[in-house]
């Protein structure tokens, strides 16, 4: 556990407090400590400089400052203890993810200030299953492109993908570079951006493969996201599995009057 003050160098580049903005100054401070957490530069079990130390090194009253503290205690990134050796202490952070708009994980982590990393499994041609052929509407006997990775954030194995994509509409796919943002290669190399999905989330027990593969134990439960991608015409190109480590995800789901749902996914690396 490192005991932080603001003399340290993770803390040296502060938000800027003095200029106008249309933030108020504890969300600019809650912003700052935010993004030190969630880029790693604050890490699990660190104990963050005293309030009277941080309120006085940023020029703002206690009350300010606590509001900020108070925020990111609500997204779970530090945990506040009292007492004798009470103070602030950094949590394993949240990444959150939306899966609204479709960006993919690559530009959610960039967005994050974070690397996203993937790891090919396996990525072969195969004659679609039924329930595959029945996503993509595809006729009995057609191939499909079978890709399954490991991502990563800042290196840590956050997500398993399993993607099924027709052959016939992606030829010569599995040459290209699978390391990177799948969707960014559907669009730009086969004029195919995604524009809607359907998506269904539920819970399953990780096998022994997938919990090797994700670094937690047989039986764990994992978070579920099954995908249904169409393109402009509505036709679905992509079908896919998403087994997110339950112990770094959850959803927030925010309803709108009309009915519309908002859901947003978040995840983080382990400590």
């Amino acid at each position: 556990m490192r005991v932080l003050s603001m003399d340290d160098a993770v803390l040296a580049r502060r938000p800027d407090l003095g200029g106008p903005s249309e933030q108020p100054a504890h969300s600019r401070i809650s912003v700052w400590l935010e993004k030190l957490i969630v880029t790693g530069r604050l890490t699990p079990g660190d104990k963050l400089p005293s309030e009277v130390e941080i309120a006085g090194a940023l020029g703002v009253s206690r009350m300010t400052l606590r509001q900020a503290l108070a925020a990111i205690e609500a997204k779970g990134l530090i945990r506040r203890s009292r007492g004798r050796f009470g103070g602030n202490f950094v949590e394993t952070p949240h990444l959150e993810f939306d899966h609204i708009g479709l960006p993919g994980f690559t530009e959610q982590l960039r967005r994050l200030d974070m690397s996203a990393g993937a790891r090919v499994i396996r990525a072969t041609t195969r004659t679609a299953s039924a329930v595959v052929r029945q996503a993509l509407q595809l006729k009995s006997g057609a191939y499909v492109h079978e890709i399954i990775r490991i991502r990563s954030a800042n290196n840590t194995p956050v997500l398993l993908e399993e993607t099924y994509l027709p052959a016939a509409r992606f030829p010569r796919l599995l040459s290209a570079d699978l390391t990177g943002s799948i969707y960014t290669l559907m669009a730009d190399e086969f004029d195919t951006p995604l524009v809607s999905a359907d998506e269904h989330i539920e819970a399953t027990p990780a096998s022994e493969s997938s919990a090797g593969l994700l670094g937690v134990t047989v039986g764990d439960p994992l978070l579920v996201v099954t995908r249904t991608a169409y393109d402009r015409n509505d036709v679905p190109v992509e079908f896919s599995h998403d087994y997110f480590r339950s112990d770094r995800t959850r959803i927030r789901v925010r309803s709108r009057v009309d009915g519309g749902p908002d859901a947003e996914v978040e995840t983080s690396p382990a400590s």
